[in-house]
């Protein structure tokens, strides 16, 4: 099958799991643990995909540190192509620090290091990876200061022409939300096959306080808009009609990478042409299956974690 490319950031996560609470200034709290995991949502993006047996192409930027080398060592023990991602001296690879609460939540700390410089010219250095991908994700443009979302539009547009889907995950906007940012990433969604957003993003960039009116103002701009609720489900608003799915109730461990991992189970159930409420309930039991995990060492196998769940 043809591969996937995936525009976006690229980093390791220090987990640290088990907190009963988050640490004020000044004060020092006990975790039970901690994890390192290849992770940013192309990261966690690829790790799912390479799961359900599609080969994921990554387009993003690390340091040349030891770092680094632990996420490049990494992908080559998992077989996902490090082709697409540039190493750069004197820059440390990005990383996100996730505090993980008892009851799954978290709170994260991210240094951009070496995103701060992936932008246009990288991405014309490495387009030539993405010609035989059936698709083309773009994410996390908020955490890529030289490649925001007017970068992502003309990588887009121009991805669109050769024949590529293109799909398209903002994911949190660590900057507030400006007006211009809602103004650019709405005009970038004009050129977007499939949106994909959690309820809080989607609320935030239309300005809307209710899920509901806010896929619909989306539906304006996308034909396809899939909003992740968490526990209470998934909804995807598709050529004017909306679509809705219940969550499933699972112990929740840890989100970190949930939304991701729903993504890709939602671009998989696409490729099968399954009907809106199929494709959003494999993507729902695809992130219940992850938030209920400890660890990231395992995604859900479509033969082996999915099957008796279908």
């Amino acid at each position: 099958m043809n591969p996937v490319g995936i525009i976006g950031n690229f980093n390791l996560d220090i987990v640290v799991g088990g907190l009963e609470a988050r640490p004020a200034w000044d004060s020092e709290v006990m975790a039970e643990g901690y994890e390192r995991r290849v992770a940013g949502t192309a990261g966690y993006m690829a790790m799912a995909l390479q799961a359900l047996g599609l080969q994921p192409v990554i387009l993003s930027s690390i340091g040349q540190d030891s770092e680094g080398a632990y996420l490049l060592e990494e992908l080559q023990r998992m077989d996902i192509p490090a082709d697409g991602i540039v190493t750069l001296e004197n820059h440390q690879t990005p990383t996100s620090f996730v505090i993980v609460h008892k009851d799954g939540s978290r709170a994260i700390v991210s240094v951009l290091g070496a995103h701060h410089e992936f932008g246009n010219e990288m991405y014309k250095q490495k387009q030539h990876l993405l010609s035989s991908c059936e698709e083309v994700m773009i994410c996390g443009n908020y955490l890529l200061p030289k490649f925001t979302v007017v970068d992502a539009l003309e990588a887009a547009i121009e991805q669109k022409k050769q024949g590529k889907k293109i799909y398209f995950d903002p994911s949190w906007d660590p900057h507030g939300w400006k007006e211009a940012t809602k103004k650019n990433t709405l005009e970038l969604i004009k050129h977007v096959d499939v949106c994909l957003l959690n309820e809080t993003e989607i609320c935030h960039l239309t300005a809307e306080d209710d899920w509901k009116k806010a896929i619909k103002i989306l539906g304006n701009y996308c034909h396809e808009v899939v909003v992740k609720l968490g526990g209470k489900g998934a909804a995807a608003l598709v050529d004017g009609e909306v679509h809705t799915v219940e969550g499933y109730q699972v112990p929740v461990v840890d989100t970190t990478g949930a939304g991701d991992t729903f993504d890709m189970g939602y671009l998989f159930a696409n490729r099968k042409a399954w009907p809106v409420e199929k494709k959003l309930d494999f993507a729902n039991k695809m992130a219940s299956i992850i938030i209920s995990q400890e660890s990231r060492e395992t995604y859900p196998n479509l033969m082996v974690h999915l099957s008796e769940k279908m």
